[in-house]
């Protein structure tokens, strides 16, 4: 790859699980960034993040390790370690080593997702995951969701921000408006324009996509229903991603009518979506890019996206953005 090579993992907060699928009182073994972690959730509520391998001998903690209170203990010989990555216990010596500690990942959960700050060097987070009021709201459906293992990296998932060429080809949508804007560690799109759909007719429709970081993407979409769709997409390794994609619509009428239109509006999104996924897991990144008129500003976008490799920059958003939907 010539031009600005991106090596490693993006700077950022990246989600890991459903926060349903980790209980109070219970371990998740996850592998991302190409090592392996343990998750649990404390009495307390609170997620957790740790390396994933003991420091004693090696064992995984979240493979038949257990909770206790607020600290997690090691199957294989009982060390425990608080959710600072400290061994506070070890059941048959009085004596810790002093440097007993499991390496810790900051952790929070927050619209049903739970995520981890991922940055090598251990600086804070100069940005948060943004706050959505749809979530939760009476006035929304609870999120519907999908996930995704894909063979690509994440920059190829990216790029589609600022490709307008590409919705005519791969999602039979055409453009009538396209803008684009980059602002700090956010990088937006609006659109309008027309979507035909699968099984004929068509949406007049308006959206609005925001990344926040590298791998939270917010759409706020409206056309016949107003929808909130959330792509968040987390490296495995350099070379797959777990993508996991949520959408809620604005109650219309009644919540058991808008529920009835939620199947078949998530089978075009899927449809939609899995035409992107075949062309990233078998296409190579050109960087640079042979662009023309008409392609969309991808060169701006990958200067925007490459900030987040490169040493840790000052700034941003120090408190979660509260961001409005569709009204």
């Amino acid at each position: 790859m010539s031009g600005h090579a991106i090596e490693g993992y993006a700077r950022g907060w990246f989600a890991v699980c459903f926060s349903e699928e980790l209980p109070a009182g219970t371990t998740r073994p996850l592998r991302y960034f190409g090592q392996d972690l343990a998750a649990y959730r404390g009495e307390d509520g609170q997620v957790r993040i740790l390396e994933a391998h003991c420091a004693h001998m090696g064992a995984h903690l979240a493979v038949g390790g257990t909770v206790v209170g607020n600290k997690i203990v090691c199957p294989f010989h009982g060390w425990c370690f608080d959710g600072e990555g400290h061994c506070v216990e070890i059941p048959y010596s009085k004596k810790i080593p002093p440097r007993a500690q499991q390496k810790t990942w900051r952790a929070q959960d927050r619209n049903g997702l739970t995520w981890l700050y991922f940055d090598p060097s251990g600086a804070a987070p100069p940005f948060d995951v943004p706050v959505l009021p749809s979530y939760g709201s009476e006035d929304w459906l609870p999120w519907n969701t999908s996930t995704y293992h894909i063979k690509t990296h994440p920059r190829e998932i990216v790029d589609n921000l600022a490709d307008r060429a590409h919705f005519r080809t791969v999602h039979r949508t055409e453009i009538n408006e396209f803008d684009f804007s980059t602002d700090g560690f956010t990088a937006t799109q609006f659109a309008k324009g027309t979507s035909y759909l699968p099984g004929g007719g068509t949406d007049n429709f308006a959206s609005t996509t925001t990344y926040h970081g590298p791998g939270i993407l917010l759409m706020n979409f409206d056309g016949a229903l107003k929808n909130v769709m959330l792509f968040v997409h987390t490296p495995v390794d350099e070379n797959n991603v777990d993508l996991r994609l949520l959408l809620t619509l604005k109650i219309v009428g009644s919540k058991e009518k808008t529920e009835g239109i939620v199947k078949s509006y998530m089978d075009n999104l899927r449809s939609g979506f899995e035409d992107d996924i075949r062309i990233w897991e078998h296409k190579i990144y050109r960087d640079p890019a042979m662009l023309c008129e008409g392609d969309g500003p991808i060169g701006k976008l990958r200067k925007w996206y490459r900030q987040f490799y490169g040493p840790p920059q000052q700034g941003g958003l120090s408190r979660p953005p509260s961001l409005g939907t569709a009204e």
